[in-house]
């Protein structure tokens, strides 16, 4: 099975029904899975809970409404899949700090874009980065068929605005589903070594579609546009100022501090718009990876027996976490020099009643039968794991993310799902900082049948 394929067809089937009554089960034929391996494929591929992306998607389509539209709360809330204003209202509180009442007359900007799979890319060397500009992503675009109109002016001011005007009117003219085409736009033929006055500066606008040769445009011919590695900001503002902000802050801040350098493909500028309105701006700059040495390896693990705690709900891992604390205070046999703690939790949304963490301890000395009503016993490991050292982030989502992707895109590996993934607190052996090796139980796709 090839699980991205799988979770992007889930994702494009809650989108072709985000206004509508989705049943997760649905869902998971549509992937060919089981509802608990959508849960763990979704989390991991994407970074969210299956319910926490409708959730979002749903609130980001509404936050439109609000801003752009002239529609009531009320309708808002049932165009989106709410059934109640007041469940909407809850909802858009939980997500975006405020009620909806509040964000319609505010300057603040929500938005939670819709997840491609195929240009979703995370590096684990870059978390620090990400925490400290969370609005910049890096992905994958691959190259782009597209229809082409380049707009000429003798100033530079407004150019991009005037551009995006004269498209928007060809494709209203035209037979294009509006929802179905993403607009890009960048600055070409400009040479500043040349007499600014005597000039005409150029402005390129793209429409990307599915069939650009069905659907093509007079006076827009076809071309294919470049991809790769792109670093992606989004700016709430269309003005001039917040446009030049952000891309200095991508180049100037943000790439200095990367993995990263930049790439020799083109920059790009996509234009979202909401009922024909220019609403915001994704800048995209070209980037490529520097050389980094492989940090994923495949280990054959040894079993060894483990003492837990387990807890379900909102907050389980911290409950765990305190219920296993309390354990080991009252325990004198506990080979402290040697035990090494782990934890592990499944993929769902920690607001479920079902979602469960657990924090154990690994090589203490008495392996009685140690199993009360808050401490139990069980054997992890053993047999073939992809592994990965790095320092300790929170309940490691972003890497556990890279690992997933990692095993799909390579092909050579599945996932293991008779055994539990685990992740195992260390103090790192290069410094005295905590460290912590994370395990997936994986299968070689050659001996999955043999």
């Amino acid at each position: 099975m090839n699980y991205l394929v799988s979770v992007q067809a889930a994702i494009d089937f809650l989108e072709e029904n985000i206004e509508e009554k989705i049943e997760l089960e649905d869902v998971a034929k549509i992937a060919s899975m089981s509802l608990p391996h959508l849960y763990r494929m979704f989390y991991s591929l994407t970074g969210y809970p299956v319910k926490d992306y409708m959730r979002k998607r749903r609130i980001s389509i509404a936050s439109d409404h609000l801003k752009y539209s002239n529609r009531t709360i009320l309708d808002i809330a049932i165009h989106v899949g709410f059934e109640s204003q007041a469940s909407f209202t809850k909802t858009f509180k939980k997500v975006v700090g405020i009620t909806p009442k509040v964000y319609k007359d505010s300057g603040m900007f929500f938005c939670f874009d819709r997840i491609d799979l195929y240009e979703k890319i995370n590096y684990l060397e870059g978390r620090e980065l990400f925490d400290r500009y969370p609005d910049i992503k890096v992905i994958q675009v691959k190259d782009m068929v597209v229809l082409s109109y380049i707009h000429r002016a003798d100033r530079l001011d407004g150019i991009e605005k005037e551009a995006l005007t004269v498209v928007q009117y060809l494709v209203q003219a035209s037979d294009l589903n509006e929802k179905k085409i993403r607009i890009f736009g960048r600055n070409i033929g400009y040479d500043e070594a040349l007499d600014k006055k005597s000039q005409l500066y150029e402005y390129e606008v793209m429409i990307s579609i599915e069939d650009p040769i069905v659907y093509s445009i007079a006076g827009m011919p076809i071309k294919t546009i470049q991809g790769g590695m792109f670093a992606v900001g989004v700016t709430p503002s269309t003005s001039d100022a917040s446009i030049l902000s952000l891309w200095n802050q991508m180049y100037s801040e943000w790439l200095p501090k990367s993995s990263f350098k930049e790439g020799k493909h083109t920059y790009l500028e996509e234009y979202i718009t909401f009922n024909e309105k220019l609403v915001r701006m994704k800048l995209y700059l070209p980037i490529d990876r520097q050389i980094r040495p492989e940090l994923i390896t495949v280990e054959e693990t040894e079993s060894f027996r483990v003492s837990y705690s387990r807890s379900y709900g909102h907050g389980c891992l911290v409950k765990a976490d305190k219920t296993l604390s309390e354990w080991l205070r009252s325990t004198p046999s506990i080979d402290y020099f040697n035990a090494k703690l782990y934890l592990s939790y499944n993929y769902d949304s920690e607001n479920d009643l079902e979602h469960w963490g657990e924090y154990g301890i690994t090589n203490y000395l008495n392996h009685e039968d140690m199993n009360t009503q808050s401490i139990n016993q069980k054997v992890l490991g053993g047999g073939l794991f992809a592994v990965i050292e790095t320092r300790a982030y929170g309940t490691l989502t972003g890497i556990l993310e890279i690992m997933h992707r990692w095993i799909v895109s390579g092909e050579k590996y599945i996932l293991d799902d008779s055994k539990q993934w685990f992740a195992q607190y260390q103090v790192s052996s290069t410094n005295n900082n905590m460290s912590v090796r994370i395990y997936i139980p994986i299968i070689e796709r050659g001996k999955l049948y043999g």
